[in-house]
């Protein structure tokens, strides 16, 4: 077991890739807001105003629709040496790597269902200058209230595949993270799913059971960028809206699982659904829940706009209802 008693500190980055990258890129320059903190050959890489580290996502080139990887930050150097002898002793170990832009050598691993994750330590805490600098010594860039405009990177939702959810429950289990919310059908079977932190927040990563995917097929569902208020979540929707988009599965609503509130954008260029959110709550406890959420209850909407569990009880992959609407559709 790890000394904290876990051995991440937090959520660092994801990785996605995208078939479409000018269009993903224009639309987190444009649209949402980021700030772009670096580019290479085949990647650009982007953070929200209030994120410290050099980036919190990562977009790559690619000839198809992808999960690249998930970057976890140790809970300090030992930390990292720690939890690769656990990943090596379970057989989930891939292997060093020398380390993006931003951030030094990772160790990479996979999670039970294919997933590709890394941890490291050392990191570029990137402070800017000129008009991006902040008078806050605690803000790393200004608030420049720009397009939609998000604080920080909050977390990921991946998708696994039928009676798999109970590897995964083990594999984060025994990595230190807790579990705050748990999803049933029913308390005689296994859970389907579950919110997974690595401290106060609500959830760093959620795990859920879709029916319509294959074992191993490491299918993302959406990344989370997350403002101070609701009133927030409400002008960024308002500016997506204005701009040609709609947002997915309906209206804002609230999360029943971990109250927050929100609604979901897909990025033209990757495919992939992004979800604005605030106001989600918090959990000091170490030994709090999990709380059980059962499925007949729509656990994802409290409000009752939209079940994505029961369209994918449907057929539909990710619980889908709706799609991105381009301006000249409008």
């Amino acid at each position: 077991m790890a000394r904290n008693p876990h051995y991440f500190s937090q959520l660092a980055h994801i990785e996605i890739y995208a078939t479409k990258i000018e269009e993903s890129i224009k639309f987190f320059t444009d649209i949402v807001g980021l700030d772009e903190t670096g580019r290479d050959e085949n990647s650009v890489y982007f953070r929200a105003w209030g994120d410290y580290f050099h980036h919190t996502l990562k977009i790559t080139k690619s000839d198809k629709q992808g999960l690249g990887h998930i970057g976890w930050r140790a809970d300090s150097p030992e930390a990292l040496e720690d939890v690769v002898a656990y990943l090596e002793s379970i057989g989930a170990g891939i292997g060093w790597d020398d380390g993006d832009m931003g951030h030094g050598k990772a160790y990479r691993f996979k999670s039970p269902e294919g997933h590709v994750h890394e941890v490291f330590w050392d990191v570029v805490w990137l402070r800017e200058s000129g008009d991006k600098k902040s008078i806050y010594a605690d803000r790393y860039a200004s608030n420049r209230h720009r397009a939609v405009n998000p604080r920080r990177f909050d977390h990921i939702t991946y998708m696994v595949a039928k009676f798999k959810y109970a590897e995964e429950k083990k594999f984060w289990q025994g990595l230190g993270l807790r579990n705050p919310d748990e999803v049933r059908i029913d308390d005689n079977i296994p859970a389907i799913g579950g919110l997974w932190t690595t401290g106060n927040l609500s959830h760093d990563i959620a795990i859920f059971t879709d029916p319509n995917i294959e074992p191993n097929e490491a299918v993302l569902n959406h990344i989370c960028f997350n403002f101070d208020s609701r009133e927030e979540v409400l002008l960024a929707l308002d500016y997506f809206t204005e701009k040609g988009f709609r947002s997915v599965m309906g209206a804002p609503t609230r999360h029943k699982a971990d109250e927050g509130f929100f609604f979901y954008i897909i990025d033209p260029g990757s495919g992939y659904l992004f979800e604005f959110y605030a106001c989600a709550r918090l959990i000091f406890a170490p030994d709090h829940g999990p709380d059980i959420h059962y499925l007949k209850d729509n656990p994802n909407d409290a409000w009752g706009n939209a079940n994505p569990f029961a369209e994918m009880g449907k057929g539909k992959k990710l619980g889908l209802t709706d799609g991105v609407v381009k301006p000249q559709d409008v």
